[in-house]
């Protein structure tokens, strides 16, 4: 039976976009199924801001009345006004294995954003930087962390195929945690503590994280990142909105700060690896999905870091090392082995500087692929 794309515009074509996931990749190892409730939060225009300046098309792929791949074209305004270039984005494609329904939802997708006035498709990319980004081109037998790009290796083979080349490239790092914290490391850091005024810290609980630092969290972070590649700022809703969704989630004591008396200069967010949790959970928190997801709170041995940013004013001076080193006493303190950075660029050396310390070793990379539209 031939392939027919078709807009998912209602209630019941949105849940089967969410849902295509869970079938495809349902005896994969490594696949890590998010949180379903989470997934349909995040494409609902009335609980995430990234709508109110992003419009958007989900596509899904039918092959005898079941669906067989999906696809979203965005539009996001504040990045196309940033870029000063009409640049649109696929995300979210998941595809069976078939080629003509990934190129008629590649088509689709490019048709659309060519009728918005594009004339170039970046992607895999999300509404924002802080959504899914990239096709994973390297460590496809690693375990990512819940966060991470996964998918299977023919995606890239296929949109090279169709004329999409690299635009950039993340890294991923696993560090591993030292025995004891090395007298290099302690001394250097005696020695930043010294010759600055900034202290490093966490809270005990999300309530006082949430509420004294939350917002200077994601100032530091707008600061941090104005520059980088794929990157909006968040306007005042957003920053709600993600205090909200996350900051009551984590776990304190491996949230860093770094404040200069009561302003915030720097952080730190990391989480004991959640990955084999959420496959137990498979994408549900009851009746018994929030148990994995609390003893693996506790007893992981892998911290994933997710986010990072230092104010430019206080770059340079060592705290970085400061945080790291503190992180590192937690992981101790805890049994961590193992850390796994977030996506880097491959070019953002000032973020990677925070490893230099450490014993590492480059396990994951995705990418991000464009293509000129209309040519």
């Amino acid at each position: 039976m031939p392939v027919e794309i078709k807009p998912a515009i209602s209630k019941k074509d949105l849940n089967a976009f969410v849902m295509l996931p869970y079938r495809l990749y349902k005896e994969d190892p490594l696949w890590i199924p998010q949180l379903i409730m989470h997934e349909k939060a995040q494409f609902n225009p009335e609980k995430n801001p990234a709508f109110n300046y992003c419009k958007v098309q989900f596509f899904l792929a039918w092959r005898e009345g079941k669906p067989v791949g999906r696809i979203v074209a965005i539009v996001n305004r504040r990045y196309v006004e940033k870029l000063n270039r009409n640049c649109g984005r696929f995300g979210w494609f998941e595809c069976e294995d078939n080629r003509e329904t990934a190129n008629a939802l590649l088509n689709e997708a490019e048709k659309w954003l060519l009728e918005q006035g594009m004339n170039e498709i970046s992607g895999p990319m999300g509404f924002t930087d802080n959504d899914s980004t990239g096709f994973l081109v390297e460590g496809f037998e690693e375990l990512p962390p819940i966060a991470g790009s996964y998918n299977p290796q023919w995606y890239n083979n296929f949109i090279e195929s169709r004329g999409y080349t690299k635009e950039v490239d993340y890294v991923e790092y696993r560090i591993t945690v030292p025995d004891s914290m090395p007298d290099r490391i302690r001394r250097i850091a005696d020695l930043i503590k010294k010759r600055g005024k900034v202290r490093v810290f966490n809270e005990k609980s999300t309530k006082a994280l949430a509420k004294k630092w939350g917002h200077q969290i994601f100032d530091v972070l707008n600061e941090t990142y104005a520059e980088l590649y794929g990157t909006t700022l968040l306007d005042e809703q957003e920053i709600q909105y993600y205090i909200k969704t996350y900051l009551g989630q984590v776990d304190p004591e491996f949230i860093k700060l770094a404040a200069q008396d009561d302003r915030l200069v720097g952080f730190i967010i990391a989480m004991p690896n959640l990955s084999r949790a959420f496959q137990k959970a498979k994408g549900h928190l009851f009746p018994t999905g929030f148990i994995h997801l609390l003893k693996a709170m506790k007893k992981s041995n892998v911290l994933d870091f997710y986010l990072a940013g230092i104010r430019t004013e206080f770059q340079g001076q060592g705290i970085d090392v400061l945080m790291s080193y503190e992180m590192g006493l937690s992981a101790l303190a805890r049994g961590i082995e193992y850390a796994e950075s977030n996506h880097e660029l491959e070019d953002n050396l000032k973020i990677q500087a925070m490893w230099k310390l450490y014993e590492k070793r480059l396990h994951r990379r995705s990418r991000v692929y464009n293509l000129p539209l209309g040519t």
